[in-house]
């Protein structure tokens, strides 16, 4: 066989092996929901694997990469935590039998969440350019400082500027007399959690109010409270079944 037609077997063998689709969007902004290029690798090998094996043994994902078990299991593991993979049980119609799936549904609300950032800013960018080409003069409105304050420090954690939705959002914040102290503690742990979205910073404050914390002072004592707790709990004697007892923010709705 000449080497011409080697290469066309080649060609012909290469499309006819299958392909896999994966979003640009995706590809362009993975960065921006805190995923790193290991991470973003394992979960293409998850999809390229998606039709014929929708729960790919760690093995199989460390063979085609040169991380080991051990890094992907780590990877695989980070990327549950942060609920950007989820696992979950389907019925097997041809091994009548219950199996697991990988789900990226998670994964799809963050890019969704991200795309709908970006285009209100971009139509808020449109109607202050369109404003400010029919009004000759802008009209000064007083300052809220801490609003000022809080739009800064967001800006500045977040790496952007934020939208006008965001800002209703701090303003909503304020007005329901969280303190500006409150609202950054609660950016704080969002961001120490990989977690930047205002659903979260949300539901994290909701609870707080609902445990009548209003001051960091309380806040880190409730905490300090938790943590001992747990540690107390945890000192048990291993022949006592300790009840479980769940993270006191895993229910929040992210």
């Amino acid at each position: 066989m000449n080497k011409v037609n080697v290469y066309g077997s080649f060609t012909q063998a290469l499309f006819f092996s299958g392909v896999v689709s994966i979003p640009k969007y995706l590809l362009t902004h993975y960065t921006e929901i805190g995923l790193t290029d290991r991470e973003m690798i394992v979960l293409i090998q998850i999809l390229c694997e998606a039709e014929s094996n929708p729960y790919p043994s760690i093995a199989i994902l460390a063979a085609r990469m040169t991380a080991t078990s051990t890094d992907i299991e780590e990877v695989v593991g980070h990327l549950v935590e942060r609920k950007l993979l989820t696992i979950e049980r389907y019925w097997n119609h041809n091994d009548q039998k219950w199996d697991n799936t990988y789900s990226f549904v998670k994964l799809i609300d963050e890019l969704a969440e991200l795309w709908a950032i970006e285009r209100s800013q971009q139509l808020e960018e449109e109607r202050t350019l369109k404003k400010h080409q029919s009004t000759p003069q802008a009209i000064s409105t007083p300052i809220n400082p801490s609003m000022e304050n809080l739009v800064h420090t967001f800006e500045q954690e977040l790496g952007r500027l934020l939208t006008h939705l965001e800002c209703e959002n701090l303003d909503r914040w304020l007005s329901s007399h969280f303190s500006e102290e409150l609202i950054i503690e609660a950016l704080r742990r969002g961001v120490s959690a990989g977690i930047r979205n205002f659903r979260y910073l949300d539901s994290i404050l909701r609870e707080w109010e609902k445990k009548g914390l209003r001051t960091r002072a309380e806040i880190e004592a409730e905490d300090a409270y938790f943590q001992a707790r747990q540690e107390k709990k945890n000192a048990k004697p291993k022949n006592l079944v300790p009840k479980t007892t769940p993270n006191k923010y895993d229910n929040f709705y992210l």
